[in-house]
């Protein structure tokens, strides 16, 4: 479906007494250089294909050959229709499509590429005016052209235009539907509300040309092509403003001039350019309703960017009239400290930069912490206070300061204590996995075993040897807290069996990394200590009393067998080594 546009006008500033027609755009293609591209590819069309744009003064018809599949066939193409006296230039140069099979075999006037299905791929080629035309302080505006086009239901011509300087385009459907069955020269008027007021409007043409079995010439073709227009009494002039720089926030009075009838609901309408001047996207600054002269209370919106040539102008509504302004305005850059929010961090963390948490904010400020005192801005969560922590821009010009309030939160981390491990007997005694964890780990956390939830009572006899992993859940942000217990359970039944004659002898435990063993009244003459595979183990031996200290330093955890021997006597006990 295509929608027409509304029946707006703009109209740049200007005087004009009376109404009066004006030819504004002539294009007759007799010139050297036409203000037409071809071959463009707007709207899906082909830059090249089975068919081209041409613009020649080329009538007669002839003869061709076409090869498909390999196989060549002739064709015909009668003579393009004379034109008739109402052209400017009649038989002389003109816009048309002409097929490449044509132009190989010397036919260069206005014909196509009829498809039989087979030999020639479907495609639209669009042809435009190459520069734009301003149809501003106009009520209307009226294209004017010749055109001729027999085609078929899928071979026809289409009509578009442009209100942005080509980057998008609108079809314009004849009253009779498509652009064909017309192998005389006959001319076009079309006129629509959307062509007044556009300072950047352009027409377009484009031959569509689908498969078809059956198909005549000529294809399309254009010529004598103009653009009228019909100019408003009424005016709009944007005056002079106050100042040439601004802040993003400012405010500011834009005054302007009417003349002419406005409506009584008319609304003035200040509006700011991008910063290259272009009002494709006007951003409005402040309105009034009146029809009268006066002055706009508007307002540089916060955010806006940094440039040296942006615009103010006024517009009209009722009728809707631009004045343009060529003032240019500097819009500086305000400072910006961030927007009011809330983080938290974990206790545990590394220092923070504060400042990361405002994007975009204006690096020339300073903070304050909760209690009031000024502080660099690197907060250290081990150690910091929570609360808002301010920060106040103090940047060079004229424009506001800013300010604003990051309020943290510290998350005091868990503490999952450190990994230990332990070496029991089969028949000790049950204890408490958690006695067993270094530091000083948070209760209530939980216990398992490869995924398996575990009470944290340990059984000697029951429960399975491994490593048992402690967590103590984290509050966000904090993450986890986990540390192990490794338990190495083993038999120690039978540790003292050879120590039969050596009365007193037995391992009293570990202190460090010493193992003690009671020895009684009776001193080895030597002593060993060895691995359960039977490699001696260095071990650094002293006697105190009747005890005897065997410091295992650096050796691995696990049991080990020491061997003591007087005279003829020799014995042999089991120590567990732990580190």
């Amino acid at each position: 479906m295509v929608r027409l546009l509304p029946a707006v006008t703009l109209v740049l500033a200007a005087y004009i007494p009376c109404t009066a027609q004006q030819v504004i755009y002539s294009e007759d293609f007799e010139g050297a250089a036409p203000t037409f591209t071809l071959n463009t590819p707007d709207m899906g069309s082909v830059v090249a294909g089975d068919n081209t744009w041409l613009v020649n003064n080329a009538y007669t018809g002839g003869q061709g050959t076409l090869e498909c599949f390999g196989i060549p066939f002739s064709f015909s193409i009668p003579n393009t229709a004379a034109q008739p006296s109402g052209i400017a230039s009649p038989n002389g140069n003109y816009m048309h499509i002409t097929s490449m099979a044509a132009i190989s075999s010397g036919v260069l006037n206005c014909n196509f590429a009829a498809a039989d299905g087979l030999c020639t791929n479907a495609a639209s080629h669009f042809a435009r005016m190459s520069t734009d035309v301003s149809t501003a302080g106009a009520s209307d505006a009226t294209l004017s052209f010749w055109w001729i086009c027999a085609g078929s239901p899928d071979n026809f011509g289409e009509l578009y235009y442009s209100t942005d300087g080509g980057t998008s385009w609108t079809v314009i459907p004849p009253v009779n539907g498509a652009y064909r069955n017309q192998s005389a020269w006959v001319q076009q008027t079309v006129t629509l509300p959307a062509f007044a007021g556009q300072a950047t409007l352009r027409f377009g043409f484009r031959f569509v040309n689908n498969e078809a079995t059956a198909a005549s010439d000529p294809a399309f073709g254009i010529d004598d092509v103009s653009i009228t227009t019909t100019s408003q009494a009424a005016t709009l002039v944007t005056g002079a403003l106050p100042s040439s720089s601004y802040c993003p926030g400012s405010t500011l009075s834009v005054p302007y001039t009417a003349t002419g009838t406005w409506d009584t609901d008319n609304i003035f309408t200040a509006e700011l350019s991008d910063a290259n001047g272009s009002f494709g996207a006007p951003t409005a600054l402040g309105s009034i309703t009146s029809n009268t002269s006066g002055n706009i209370a508007a307002n540089i919106p916060a955010g806006t960017p940094t440039g040296t040539g942006y615009l103010v102008r006024v517009v009209g509504s009722d009728p809707a009239i631009v004045a343009s302004n060529t003032q240019a305005i500097t819009v500086v850059e305000a400072p910006y400290a961030g927007e009011d929010h809330h983080i938290s961090y974990c206790s545990n963390e590394g220092p923070q930069v504060l400042l990361d948490e405002f994007p975009g904010a204006s690096a020339c400020g300073s903070w304050t912490s909760p209690d009031g005192n000024a502080m660099s801005g690197i907060l250290d969560p081990a150690t910091a206070p929570a609360g808002g922590y301010t920060y106040t821009t103090n940047c060079p010009g004229d424009c506001p300061q800013d300010e604003a309030v990051l309020v943290v939160g510290i998350v005091a981390a868990p503490n999952a204590g450190d990994s230990a491990g332990v070496t029991v007997c089969t028949n000790d005694p049950a204890f408490s996995l958690f006695s067993e964890l270094g530091g000083t780990p948070d209760a209530g956390g939980t216990w398992a075993l490869l995924g398996a939830p575990h009470s944290g009572n340990f059984t000697p006899g029951t429960d399975p040897g491994g490593c048992y992993l402690y967590t103590v859940a984290g509050i966000s942000p904090c993450s986890n807290a986990t540390a192990v217990v490794c338990v190495e359970v083993i038999n120690c039944t039978g540790i003292n069996e050879q120590a039969d004659g050596w009365p007193g002898l037995r391992w009293i435990g570990q202190q460090g990394s010493t193992q003690l063993i009671e020895v009684g009244k009776d001193q080895p003459d030597h002593v060993g200590v060895f691995e359960p595979s039977g490699r001696a183990v260095a071990a650094d031996l002293h006697a105190a009393g009747q005890k005897l200290a065997l410091n295992l330093r650096g050796a691995a955890s696990g049991v080990y067998v020491v061997r003591l021997t007087q005279g003829n006597r020799t014995a042999v006990l089991r120590v567990v080594q732990q580190r």
